[in-house]
């Protein structure tokens, strides 16, 4: 069976690169490759959403979070179907005159300089966290299926390299592509294996004998479970994935259509990756938490297996990919563009792709100090929850000022302080840096009436 995982894995992989080589040509040019010359339709616009929130957080990690804690693990998921909502609604606002790249732009319309390239920054460290949480859980997969024959280092490297390679090749056209690949393997796979185990393993007389794992906020109280939907609403409302994906669309329209549409597909998809996490605890309650999904392969046939085994490693590529290039369209023409002086549109081509491979790269090192992909997400992500309250500062009443710049710095430290004191493990970063930058932004509101 192992054998048939491994060649079914390798089809999978040459299937992407081939389809990243044929679509290379239509990458030329510096928008091409980070925008797709901002000609997507509906259809690869929603794939992308999709693969972006139903990816190796969503899905291995989703499948973590309910081995850990039950069904009150939905509650991340909830605040990025929230946020996907809202960033429709607000899709105008958010790319104003149709030539945003990033967030960077976002806070540059509303800010000066400064703000935004420390609002850019300080997303560019969120983005890369979460490219390394697709790596890692890559590897978890991967190791725990072919566990004598490849270790978690060498499959997390393995899992970089796919998907590095064809965005670093195709730019985000192939990510659009690739991503619709990925979006139907997932689909394929999750449902027929995950129902197969359901209903064919007596998993209704095997359940968790934990009370808590089928009330609203489980073990993790109401408290943890609403920071983790909260903060999840703030980084998915402005994130970069969604920002380079709306932009990427050929309207507005068709944007806001496609980000509903991604957002549809991945909702029965998350909550089954849930399931499979409480189905794996009533069977496999020692097994380490990060392979609970795996763990179900070996209940399955292999004609179902084989496309389980896929289900499970794609959203790692569907999610990385985006983000991958989300972080490059940021560093590019946040960073690199405004330093150019000649060479023109080809050597910005040649620096995107070379900025692809190294996020890529950065991405991998930093896979060997993931734990726990569900809190470790929710804690980084809170640098971008900042950025999001003084954009919404600015969309209502613009602050001049060092006040958004304040709200920015003193966020950073405020997590850094939280984790240094061990804090965060007590209360959620995100609260402290809420009522901090309220409270910045606010002095700064009335300073302004006051002048």
């Amino acid at each position: 069976m192992k054998l048939l995982f491994l060649l079914s894995l390798v089809g999978y992989i040459f299937l992407l690169w081939l389809t990243s080589y044929s679509i290379a040509k239509r990458a030329r040019s510096s928008e091409a490759y980070l925008v797709a010359s901002r000609n997507l339709p509906i259809p690869l616009v929603s794939v992308l959403i999709a693969g972006t929130w139903m990816g190796g957080v969503a899905i291995v990690g989703m499948a973590q979070g309910a081995y850990l804690h039950g069904i009150s693990a939905l509650w991340f998921q909830i605040g990025i179907w929230l946020a996907m909502i809202a960033s429709s609604l607000l899709l105008e606002k958010i790319l104003r005159n149709g030539e945003t790249f990033s967030i960077l732009d976002v806070v540059a319309g509303l800010y000066d300089r400064r703000t935004a390239r420390i609002a850019g920054v300080m997303q560019l460290i969120f983005l890369v966290w979460c490219v390394t949480m697709q790596i890692a859980g890559g590897g978890a997969v991967l190791s725990y299926v072919f566990r004598e024959q490849i270790t978690f280092n060498q499959a997390m490297a393995l899992t970089a390299l796919v998907f590095v390679l064809y965005n670093t090749i195709g730019g985000f056209v192939a990510t659009a592509y690739t991503n619709l690949i990925h979006v139907a393997a997932i689909i394929i796979g999750l449902f027929s294996g995950g129902l197969y185990v359901f209903f064919n393993s007596r998993i209704l007389g095997n359940l968790p004998p934990y009370d808590h794992y089928f009330t609203p906020f489980g073990d993790l109280g109401a408290l943890q479970a609403l920071s983790w939907c909260f903060i999840n609403f703030t980084l998915g409302i402005l994130a970069q994935p969604v920002i380079t994906t709306a932009s990427s669309a050929r309207s507005i329209r068709d944007g806001k259509i496609g980000i509903l549409a991604g957002n549809f597909i991945s909702i029965p998809v998350v909550m089954l990756a849930a399931l499979c996490g409480i189905m794996a605890k009533a069977l496999f309650p020692q097994i380490p938490s990060l392979s609970a999904l795996p763990s179900l392969l070996s209940l399955v046939p292999p004609y179902i297996g084989v496309f389980f085994l896929i289900s499970m490693w794609a959203p790692l590529l569907s999610c990385g990919s985006p983000f991958l290039m989300g972080a490059t369209a940021l560093v590019v023409k946040g960073f690199i563009a405004p330093l150019i002086k000649s060479g023109g549109d080809r050597r910005l081509l040649y620096l995107s792709k070379m900025t692809t491979f190294m996020l890529g790269l950065i991405s991998l090192l930093l896979g060997f100090f993931v734990k726990e992909i569900l809190r470790e997400v929710t804690w980084i992500g809170v640098l971008l929850s900042a950025t999001v309250y003084i954009v919404f500062f600015g969309w209502v009443k613009k602050i001049e000022g060092i006040y958004p710049t304040v709200s920015l710095i003193g966020s950073s430290f405020l997590l850094f302080f939280f984790f240094l004191t061990g804090l965060h493990k007590v209360l959620h970063p995100v609260w402290p840096v809420t009522v901090f930058v309220l409270g910045v932004m606010a002095l700064g509101l009335l300073s302004k009436r006051k002048g």
